[in-house]
């Protein structure tokens, strides 16, 4: 007689265990949202919550919600713009409508995954232009190279500005030392210096074919164009702060804004919840009450998520065709997401 514990049934058994990969993944994936919260903890430890939220229903949001709508329908069209010169300049014609399209749908994905909407840019221009998901990751990234160059320059710059302390002194070494770093870098990538077998690998590489193909006029239009982008952020933040009763000088506000963004950049956090809100305190805790500082980080990136969706649903109509060449380039889609670098606010 065969005993129960050697019985076996038709079916397979499914192991409830789960692989150490599995594991993880997992908490790779839990790891910013904890962070999160863990700053969240300290923040509302030194804030009342209630203060906070009595200072977001007191703002002048007639003064705040235009200043969003206008400045989000402004980076909308800069980043449209860059988009359509860079894939034009690198890879295949691509109007300037097509750029709003693609930029648009990126505002609708990039909230449900923030490597997405990069993704998803990659894999429609392959189904649409036959762009090889390799040449336009490359041009992606040689974008986000001058966008972290423009961002960390404006934030070395304006901590030279403000009042002398350990971070303002961290920062300002950080943002220019990537400046630095981001120049020999596209100047080595865009040069023949250095004609040694291993740099010539290096330059040979299919992600970084555009590098190769930028010229120095290329690299001061993105310039010129990020350079603009951010300088809205700064109008909006100072705007925006005293919309919220908080008085920034607004050379300190052109200072200490860029240094804000670069928290927000910082692969910590998802879409630099935490970071950004604890940048906001520490900086303009001076120039107003904290609750009010506090409200302001908060709505901010709340009302910008809500706008960018607004001026992403006219392009809905894109998805289909977009869920399509997704679906036929899965291989591609893992890549793209993959090499893609955390986007800019």
């Amino acid at each position: 007689m065969t005993s129960p514990s050697k019985q076996t049934s038709g079916a397979p058994e499914q192991s409830i265990e789960m692989k150490p990969s599995q594991v993880v993944a997992g908490l790779k994936q839990a790891a910013p949202w904890l962070v999160t919260a863990l700053i969240f903890y300290f923040i509302f430890e030194a804030v009342d919550f209630e203060d906070t939220w009595r200072a977001a229903q007191s703002a002048r949001l007639e003064v705040f919600i235009p200043v969003m709508l206008i400045a989000v329908v402004l980076w909308f069209l800069i980043d449209s713009a860059a988009f359509a010169f860079l894939f034009s300049r690198f890879n295949a014609e691509v109007s300037w409508a097509e750029a709003r399209s693609l930029r648009g749908m990126t505002y609708l994905l990039t909230p449900i995954n923030w490597n997405l909407g990069t993704a998803a840019v990659i894999l429609h221009l392959r189904t649409s232009k036959k762009i090889g998901a390799v040449e336009s990751t490359s041009t992606m990234l040689f974008y986000q190279a001058i966008d972290g160059m423009v961002l960390a320059g404006f934030a070395g710059f304006g901590a030279m500005l403000l009042p002398a302390s350990t971070v303002a002194t961290s920062i300002r070494n950080l943002g220019l030392g990537v400046v630095v770093v981001t120049v020999i870098s596209l100047a080595f990538m865009m040069s023949n210096w250095g004609n040694y077998s291993w740099a010539m690998r290096i330059r040979g590489l299919g992600i970084f074919q555009s590098h190769r193909k930028a010229l120095i006029k290329d690299v001061a239009i993105l310039i010129v164009l990020k350079s603009v982008y951010f300088s809205v952020f700064i109008g909006v933040f100072w705007l925006g702060c005293s919309a919220f009763g908080v008085e920034l000088p607004l050379s300190f506000a052109a200072a200490s804004t860029p240094a804000v963004m670069m928290s927000a950049a910082l692969p910590f956090t998802p879409a630099g919840l935490g970071t950004q809100q604890a940048a906001m305190l520490y900086f303009y805790s001076p120039y107003g009450d904290e609750a009010s500082v506090l409200a302001f980080g908060f709505t901010f990136p709340v009302v910008l998520l809500l706008l960018r969706a607004l001026i992403g649903l006219p392009y809905l109509k894109d998805l289909p065709a977009l869920r399509a060449s997704m679906a036929e380039s899965k291989g591609p889609a893992k890549q793209a997401s993959s090499s893609s670098a955390r986007p800019s606010l």
